[in-house]
């Protein structure tokens, strides 16, 4: 999996891409453990800090927290949490489950 976050350097915009290294069963723990505590309809400041807290986690700490808030588009910032969780449970992108179901619908008439 990949996550893009921006950073402003002078005048320029610079583009950083990270890539989620190993992603253990320990991250799929944690996942079930917030499914357990976390009202994903109502999202709280400190929760929200968590959970990018965990994007951060399963991409090897390679940008912070701070860095995560100031590097992402805030129309993506929800929608990127949810890919690293899909990423965690499935080992697939949202992408690479779209084209799988669309490859399986293709077969059926």
């Amino acid at each position: 999996m990949k996550l893009t976050l921006y950073k402003q350097n002078k005048d320029k915009l610079e583009e950083s891409i990270y890539t989620a290294p190993f992603v253990s069963g320990r991250h799929h723990r944690k996942i079930l453990e917030y499914d357990q505590t976390i009202d994903y309809s109502n999202v709280d400041l400190d929760q929200t800090d968590e959970l990018i807290g965990f994007v951060c986690d399963v991409f090897g700490n390679q940008f912070t927290v701070d860095e995560f808030y100031d590097g992402i588009p805030s129309h993506e910032l929800i929608s990127t949490i949810t890919d690293v969780f899909v990423y965690v449970r499935t080992g697939k992108t949202p992408e690479e489950l779209k084209e799988e179901n669309e490859g399986n619908d293709q077969g059926k008439s």
